[in-house]
């Protein structure tokens, strides 16, 4: 009698990056002190041989790593402004590190005269990177296990998006530890022909058409010398940091859907480039455009070649 012989097929189904969603949250700050670079003299402050930064941390609870965006405020902000959009972010599985920046923070007195100390804002992102990611690696560490090395992204408002294009896509100051970056509001970072021309690199720029700081033209400009996959979010009637800060801190009038459009769109690029979720693409398109509040350009292919 012939024998038979059954062969059984198991497939394996990956897990849903998402499914914990909504996360609780967590917040906490610590200080990290860099004793290797030093923060200049102010109109008001004597000259440090360090740098001391503050950081507010929002985290998912979770037991798994997970993936980490960096945020910078803008001159005289703080990372306290922000707590709704981050605990969103957290929600979805993602930690939020937010750095209080030595000099143009808004508890420094003089704060909006000390553009002079933002160039040195990128190097504090990186600092607080390191930090963050050698305590994630230490058995002994509250936040060991925390962060995933691996999917890291950089966010900021204004002068944040300045640090955050710095760390991001500056040619000469990146940092390639960022695998994506959300810019809001932002002046470009010295020049737009510094970017590095040959890095796909995902980028979704946010900003107001009726900023009055800073014109909307700007994120144009960065756009253009963008390479895919590459997205800009105009959004109609916004203003410089109303759309982005919470409401109590806003200093000009929020445009109602505003908040929702930007936090459901930052998520679904988190999830699309940090995550590596698929159909969040098309979420991503789908939350960012709306009618009457918004109009989006992009390129989303991975360029070739």
């Amino acid at each position: 009698m012939a024998s038979t012989t059954t062969v059984t097929t198991t497939s394996i189904v990956a897990p849903d990056p998402r499914a914990g969603r909504p996360y609780g949250v967590s917040t906490s700050q610590i200080t990290l002190v860099d004793p290797t670079r030093p923060t200049p003299a102010t109109g008001y402050l004597a000259a440090t041989t360090e740098r001391t930064v503050e950081v507010w941390l929002t985290l998912p609870d979770t037991d798994e790593a997970a993936p980490m965006v960096v945020f910078s405020h803008g001159m005289s902000g703080h990372a306290r402004n922000f707590e709704d959009l981050h605990r969103v972010w957290a929600e979805a599985g993602y930690a939020v590190a937010a750095p209080v920046f030595p000099l143009s923070n808004g508890d420094v007195e003089g704060s909006w005269g000390n553009i002079h100390d933002v160039p040195n804002q990128p190097g504090d992102v990186s600092f607080v990177l390191d930090e963050l990611l050698a305590l994630s690696a230490d058995a002994s560490s509250e936040f060991a296990g925390r962060f995933d090395s691996s999917r890291l992204g950089a966010s900021g408002l204004s002068a944040g998006g300045f640090t955050t294009y710095d760390v991001a896509v500056d040619a000469e100051w990146r940092d390639p530890r960022f695998v994506a970056a959300v810019v809001m509001s932002a002046p470009l970072n010295r020049n737009a022909e510094l970017f590095d021309p040959t890095d796909d690199f995902p980028l979704l720029i946010i900003h107001g058409d009726s900023d009055p700081l800073i014109g909307v033209e700007q994120a144009h400009i960065a756009y253009r010398a963008l390479s895919a996959p590459r997205y800009l979010i105009v959004l109609l009637g916004g203003g410089h940091a109303g759309p982005y800060v919470d409401a109590p801190e806003a200093f000009e009038a929020k445009v109602p859907g505003h908040d929702e459009l930007i936090h459901a769109s930052t998520v679904a690029f988190w999830d699309r480039y940090l995550l590596g979720v698929e159909e969040a693409e098309a979420e991503l398109l789908e939350a960012a455009t709306q009618d009457g509040l918004s109009a989006v350009t992009s390129e989303v292919g991975w360029r070739v070649g």
